[in-house]
């Protein structure tokens, strides 16, 4: 099957059924914790692009613009894997590169939803079972070609306990980077960074595990490259070797 067909294929599975009265009684699949109600084919799209636990967070603000966007309908490519809480998880089976990358631990997903000049993109990192260590990670991306970043949308680390927002952010023209401090308790670790780019070249995505406890300070210590780690962090100086060098992902936008 073509990347062409894979995309209209993906879009009208979530295109269908869609109306515009969104707040009509007799649309209501879900009401969020915020009072947003949700058409199904809204609860499924969010869930989908972003995590599970993003309507219950989302604001009036953010659905207005998902609406006003008309996301629903846009340019959307990501990919969906049974989700599995068993730590020998080893994942589909991927190229080095690609939308989606498995380790033991962890798999990090990257997602685009785009319009004619756009795109807003989601990154996606879900913990298979606990880590043993629990401080400050990087999750970012690089822009190459004419991508480039035009704004952070939201930085969650979400688990069964909590959902705390992050803003430790590191931008450049071609990149951006924001620490979070992963929480010590909470099943069903996940990491959901969403900001938009302008389209007319490629995305890649990145996710740093500290493999011993670290800093706020010392997680900042990088530059945005494509050698770095996971194809965006260039550590230095105290955060050179901290971190766990996972596979990046990455997506034509």
């Amino acid at each position: 099957m073509s990347k062409k067909i894979l995309k209209v294929l993906l879009v009208a599975v979530f295109a269908v059924g869609i109306t515009k009265n969104v707040y009509a009684e007799n649309d209501v699949y879900y009401r969020t914790a915020n009072g947003i109600d949700l058409s199904r084919e809204e609860y499924e799209f969010l869930t989908s692009f972003y995590w599970d636990g993003y309507p219950d967070v989302m604001t009036k603000d953010q659905y207005e613009e998902f609406v006003n966007l008309d996301l629903i309908n846009s340019d959307v490519e990501y990919k969906v894997y049974p989700e599995t809480s068993s730590e020998n998880f080893i994942g589909p089976v991927d190229n080095p590169r690609s939308t989606s990358h498995s380790t033991s631990a962890k798999t990090l997903q990257i997602g685009k939803a785009c319009l004619p000049t756009k795109c807003i993109m989601s990154l996606v990192n879900t913990w298979h079972g606990d880590p043993s260590v629990t401080s400050w990670d990087v999750i970012g991306a690089y822009m190459t070609g004419n991508s480039s970043l035009l704004s952070h949308s939201h930085t969650y680390v979400s688990t069964t306990n909590t959902t705390t927002y992050f803003n430790n952010l590191s931008t450049a023209t071609n990149g951006i980077g924001n620490s979070v401090n992963l929480p010590d308790d909470g099943e069903n670790l996940i990491i959901n960074m969403a900001f938009t780019v302008s389209r007319g070249g490629r995305v890649y995505g990145s996710y740093q595990h500290a493999m011993t406890n670290t800093t706020l300070a010392n997680s900042q210590l990088y530059n945005f490259s494509l050698g770095g780690a996971g194809g965006v962090f260039d550590f230095y100086g105290t955060a050179f070797g901290v971190y766990d060098e996972m596979n990046g992902v990455d997506i034509d936008v």
